[in-house]
């Protein structure tokens, strides 16, 4: 069975400070900019709910995927540790305090407070 022809795409110009406005606009509605065209436009929800990630919950992506990377470099670390070669202690004081301001900085983003943390113990 053969599939109906796509039609040709629509173009249109715009200055760059429309088209930031449009993907502006598109972002905060959740939609694709073609998706917040046609809703705007024609006055009708997009043929399928597309929803892209808004600005926010893309870097809230990257944070996440960063407290990862550490977290790995952390098991790296304990399991030399328990090999006997233990690492210089600012080191992962240092590593602690950047965990607990990424965890902080997340748990802001969602609206929330985010814990007391018992303080860190004294440098040697």
């Amino acid at each position: 069975m053969a599939r109906a022809a796509t039609p040709p795409p629509f173009s249109v110009r715009l200055s760059p400070e429309e088209r930031a406005e449009l993907d502006s606009r598109a972002d905060r509605a959740g939609l694709s900019v073609g998706g917040y065209f046609r809703a705007a436009v024609f006055d009708k929800p997009p043929p399928r709910q597309s929803r892209r990630p808004s600005v926010v919950e893309q870097e809230l992506a990257r944070l996440m995927a960063a407290i990862g990377r550490i977290g790995s470099n952390v098991n790296q670390l304990t399991h030399q540790a328990h090999l006997g070669s233990w690492p210089d202690s600012r080191a992962l004081q240092q590593a602690c305090a950047d965990i607990r301001f990424m965890r902080d900085t997340l748990i802001r983003a969602f609206g929330m407070t985010p814990p007391d943390d018992p303080p860190a113990p004294p440098a040697p």
